[in-house]
């Protein structure tokens, strides 16, 4: 029968005659469809292990119905609400789904207006795709790209306007890990290829606030290592520290193994870090032995670190830094130069005088001597360390800003 309000009078005029959804909207067969795209981006979370990031968002699509056209002062109506399975529709969908093309979008109404303008809002779950540069984690960003576009209409049949726009304004819950810093949409149109094609890319970087106290323990073992070579060589409680550190890098690094992603093809800068820091603790343990077995040996080399190591110790600045004392180091020097200053004699006062001054020294100035060749050596070693960790913090800088 005839239905009885305006409404139901419109809907029958529209649908109950000619109207074919499975024909493109258009009254001229070679015209094109027109059709602007939307994206509000309302939720996302991002897959590190599958590089996905699955974007939440709602889908406005809109183009003109030449055959849903009516007369607003003959049914006294502006706009209908239709399910959008009675009306055409045009075939987007993403190209680089995990899932199904038709899960993509959930079944949705859509509004149109009585110039034949439809409107359709559907919420919709796509994937997109992301490159990720693992070497400055955790201070790493993440790039993805979405592609969408029509399955089997070139761009003779449906247009996609270049108006097409995509906004992260209706975001309203921060995701707890990643940061969406931006996110833009750009039309495509590959080599040999006639289908309209919209990319949208996304922009994220990752909140590195947690990270700052995850990081702490390994640079406060970084540090132990630089202020470990200031304690003397001989003390027991510079073994045990080094001792503890090293198995405390170890540690370290598993646990960082557990936490870097395991997606990209660089290694963490991080890791070569706390790689490196954990050689230099071993390089400082076995140097602190061999120094520990020098300082102790009782025998008197003149080699040139020795002889540099005591030039050092006679000056005021040698002597603050070597720990040592200028006036034993001195007299130690006063003696060598009183034998060397008579060499010029005869055989007999030569070999009385080096008995005599062999004679006098003792054990006490020996023991000085090696003790300051030993911190000299140590000193060495610190400075050597020094440079290396500047060269690694160097290094571990991200490369991108």
């Amino acid at each position: 029968g005839e239905p009885s309000s305006s409404e139901g009078k419109l809907l029958k005029k529209l649908f109950c005659y000619n109207y074919d959804k499975t024909e493109r909207p258009v009254k001229n067969y070679s015209a094109a469809v027109n059709v602007t795209m939307n994206v509000h981006v309302q939720n996302y979370d991002l897959d590190e292990r599958k590089s996905t990031l699955t974007a939440f968002v709602w889908m406005s699509t809109s183009w003109k119905d030449e055959y849903l056209t009516w007369d607003r002062m003959e049914y006294g109506i502006d706009k209908l609400i239709i399910e959008s399975s009675e009306i055409w529709t045009p075939t987007i969908i993403p190209f680089n789904n995990y899932k199904s093309t038709e899960a993509a979008c959930s079944n949705h109404r859509c509004e149109v207006n009585q110039l034949g303008m439809v409107l359709c809002i559907p919420p919709c779950q796509y994937e997109a795709f992301c490159v990720s540069n693992t070497a400055n984690w955790p201070f790493d960003t993440q790039n993805c790209s979405l592609s969408l576009g029509t399955w089997v209409e070139d761009q003779e049949k449906i247009k996609i306007n270049e108006n097409t726009n995509i906004t992260t304004n209706y975001i309203k819950v921060p995701h707890s890990e990643w940061k969406m810093i931006s996110a833009n949409a750009k039309q495509t149109l590959y080599d040999n290829d006639t289908y309209p094609t919209v990319e949208y890319t996304f922009l994220l970087e990752r909140h590195i606030a947690i990270y700052g106290a995850i990081l702490t323990p390994g640079f406060i073992m970084a540090l132990l290592n630089m202020g470990i070579l200031w304690m003397s060589c001989v003390s027991s409680e510079r073994l045990y520290i080094l001792c503890g550190t090293c198995f405390g890098h170890f540690d370290y690094l598993v646990y960082l193994y557990w936490r870097v992603p395991y997606h990209g093809v660089s290694v963490p800068k991080l890791l070569i870090f706390f790689r490196d820091s954990l050689l230099i603790n071993v390089a400082i343990l076995t140097f602190t032995i061999m120094l520990r077995h020098m300082r102790l040996s009782t025998g008197n080399s003149n080699s040139f670190f020795d002889k540099l190591a005591i030039k050092v110790a006679s000056t005021n600045m040698g002597s603050i830094l070597l720990q040592s004392e200028r006036v034993d180091i001195a007299s130690k020097e006063e003696n060598d130069n009183h034998v060397e200053s008579n060499a010029d004699g005869d055989t007999v006062n030569l070999v009385v005088e080096a008995t005599e001054v062999k004679t006098a020294e003792n054990p006490r100035a020996n023991c000085t001597r090696q003790a300051v060749v030993v911190t000299f050596l140590d000193r060495i070693l610190f400075v050597c360390c020094l440079l290396s960790y500047i060269l690694m913090l160097f290094n571990l800088l991200p490369s991108e800003y």
